[in-house]
């Protein structure tokens, strides 16, 4: 059985990580502004995580994504599949301590 997810950013997800960050001490302006221009920074430029929890279909993952853009503002939403990750040249990665091929989210395909 496989597992499927979606990846991207999302605003909860931009707040989240802005609020563990802590303005510099020169910072001239009020920590709600710093918070907020920070926040707008990862959400922009932040690299996709996982967004949402593991589901047994994609179907899932697809009402999952419509549900979060009318909710909140998504950038970048993919489905994910638990699946062997490839080098740039289409071979499969290796796990150089234990010789067994890398598992991970790769991108789905359907």
């Amino acid at each position: 059985m496989s597992a499927f997810c979606v990846f991207g950013m999302t605003d909860a997800i931009a707040k989240q990580s802005a609020s563990k960050k802590s303005p510099p001490r020169d910072w001239k302006w009020s920590r709600e502004a710093f918070y907020e221009e920070y926040q707008e920074r990862i959400y922009k430029s932040g690299a996709h995580r996982q967004v949402s929890p593991a589901f047994d279909a994609p179907q899932f993952c697809r009402e999952w994504i419509e549900l979060a853009k009318s909710q909140m503002r998504t950038r970048g939403l993919k489905i994910m599949c638990r699946g062997q990750k490839l080098d740039k040249h289409g071979a499969p990665r290796i796990n150089k301590k234990t010789k067994q091929p890398v598992i991970g989210w790769v991108p789905y395909g359907g």
